[in-house]
C-alpha cells in the first residue's frame, strides 16, 4: 500500500473537521452519519422484480400490466425492455429532489448501486455501453450539473461497462404536468447524438442500456431510443431509480 501524499492527509482532515462542524445527514430521516442511513434506504418502496412488468418496469404488471394495457389498447415503447427499483413515493421523490435540486452530489453513487441491484444478471453481459438520459443546456447552467451522468459513471465503475454521453437534449416544455401524447408530441426530435461523444462518424455499439431517474410515461426514454436506434443502436433497455404507475 503506498502512503499517503500530504495533498491527501490535508483532505481527509479538513473532511474530518466538517463532519464535527456540519456532520453528513440521512436524506430521508436527517439522522447524522450516511447520506442515505440502513433504516430509510430497507423503508423504500422496492420492486419486486418477479412481479413486475419487463416492458414498462411497473411493479406489478408480470402477467398482465395495466400500464402497457389500457382501454385505449396496448402501449408500445420503443426501448424493448425496463427495470425500475422502487415505487416513487414520499422518500424515493425526496432522495431526488435532493440529489437533483439540492446538490447533493454524494446520492449519485447511492443510486448507481440501487439502480444496479435492479438489473437482471443477464443484462450486465448483454450490455456494451451505458448512456444516460441528459439535461437541456437551461437546466445544467441552474443545476451546475448533468445528474445523472456521475450515476452512469459509477455505474460503469461497479460494472466494468464502459459510460459514454450519447445524446443532447434541446430544450421543451416541462414534462411533469403532460399526459403521455402531450408528452410524445413535446419529445419529438428532442435529442440529437451529441458532438461530445465522437460517435457521429462510427458505429453506435448494438446493446445500449439507457438510465433514467425516474420513469413515468415513459415518453422520455421513448424519444431517446428512438434516435439511438435510428443512428444505428441495434436494441436500447432501460434502467431507473423510481417508476410512477
Amino acid at each position: 500500500m503506498q502512503p499517503r501524499t500530504q495533498e491527501q492527509t490535508d483532505i481527509s482532515l479538513a473532511s474530518a473537521a466538517l463532519e464535527l462542524v456540519w456532520p453528513t445527514r440521512c436524506c430521508g430521516c436527517e439522522r447524522a452519519g450516511k447520506v442515505l442511513c440502513d433504516s430509510c434506504a430497507a423503508a423504500l418502496n422496492y420492486t419486486n422484480q418477479e412481479h413486475s412488468c419487463p416492458r414498462c418496469g411497473a411493479p406489478f404488471g408480470s402477467l398482465v400490466c395495466t400500464e402497457c394495457y389500457t382501454r385505449e389498447g396496448k402501449t408500445t415503447h420503443i426501448f424493448s425492455l425496463a427495470t425500475c427499483t422502487v415505487s416513487l413515493d414520499e422518500l424515493a421523490g425526496r432522495i431526488i429532489v435532493l440529489y437533483k435540486d439540492n446538490n447533493e452530489r454524494r446520492l449519485a453513487s447511492v443510486l448507481a448501486v440501487l439502480i444496479l441491484e435492479a438489473l437482471p444478471i443477464p443484462w450486465l453481459s448483454w450490455t456494451d455501453l451505458i448512456t444516460w438520459i441528459p439535461v437541456d443546456r437551461k437546466v445544467l447552467r441552474q443545476r451546475g450539473f448533468d445528474h445523472m451522468k456521475p450515476i452512469a459513471t459509477e455505474l460503469a465503475r461497479l460494472t466494468g461497462i464502459p459510460a459514454k454521453g450519447l445524446l443532447r437534449k434541446k430544450s421543451r416544455k416541462d414534462q411533469r404536468r403532460l399526459g403521455r401524447q402531450e408528452r410524445l408530441d413535446n419529445l419529438k426530435e428532442s435529442f440529437s447524438i451529441s458532438e461530445e461523444s465522437g460517435l457521429q462518424t462510427v458505429s453506435l455499439p448494438p446493446h445500449v442500456l439507457l438510465i433514467d431517474d425516474v420513469l413515468t410515461t415513459g415518453a422520455t426514454l421513448d424519444a431517446a431510443a428512438l434516435k439511438l436506434k435510428e443512428s444505428g443502436v441495434q436494441e436500447v433497455r432501460v434502467a431507473s431509480f423510481a417508476r410512477t404507475w
